[in-house]
């Protein structure tokens, strides 16, 4: 895919993510790595409602912009994304209500963050890792990233989400599932609710 096809496609799916109530004001930012090992992002500061393909930032590894704006300051962590998962070719980060309630929550353990109960949940995110609170834009996020390399999809407490994918899609699409079922588990904590067995979730890995 050609770079320019890729911006457009970072802009769609930034206004898709905006206009469903997923993102609010500049917060978070996605990334792609393209085929000559430089990366897309989305700007430093910038509304996902308002994004424009020339304000898509694309820079090399070493931090120099090759054109369009300076990248989100949470680059480190999308790096470390890319080098701790070498099939990825697209992260995506929201603070999307559900998920970002789930992960404010107490009590937090990689693998699962609640007994799944759909099997969507457990085909298009499956294991999460979750990692401790840093403040927005630390460096030492990435190093979080890089400790647990056997996770794609990440919970950060009191912040957000993290997803790593394939492709920009893939990445959406498992992050748009999280939400989802955040939403269904906040939803049904009171509700005598009938959980997957594990016969069933060994199924579905």
């Amino acid at each position: 895919m050609e770079i320019r096809e890729m911006k457009q496609q970072l802009v769609e799916v930034a206004l898709s993510l905006y206009q469903r109530g997923l993102v609010v004001g500049s917060a978070g930012n996605m990334s792609v790595s393209l085929d000559d090992g430089t990366f897309l992002a989305t700007p430093t500061g910038s509304s996902f409602g308002s994004l424009r393909e020339g304000d898509v930032s694309h820079f090399t590894k070493e931090g120099t912009i090759l054109c369009g704006k300076a990248p989100t300051k949470e680059v480190p962590f999308h790096l470390a994304c890319y080098e701790s998962h070498p099939h990825t070719r697209a992260v995506v980060h929201l603070h999307s209500t559900y998920a970002t309630l789930l992960a404010s929550c107490e009590h937090l353990v990689d693998g699962q963050p609640f007994v799944p109960f759909t099997p969507y949940f457990v085909m298009k995110v499956s294991k999460v890792g979750i990692l401790p609170y840093r403040k927005p834009g630390s460096p030492l996020i990435a190093t979080d990233i890089l400790a647990k390399p056997q996770y794609s999809t990440y919970l950060m407490q009191n912040h957000g989400l993290i997803v790593c994918g394939a492709t920009l899609n893939e990445a959406l699409y498992s992050a748009e599932e999280f939400e989802e079922s955040a939403k269904l588990w906040y939803l049904g904590r009171t509700l005598p609710i009938r959980h997957l067995t594990e016969e069933q979730l060994k199924e579905l890995r």
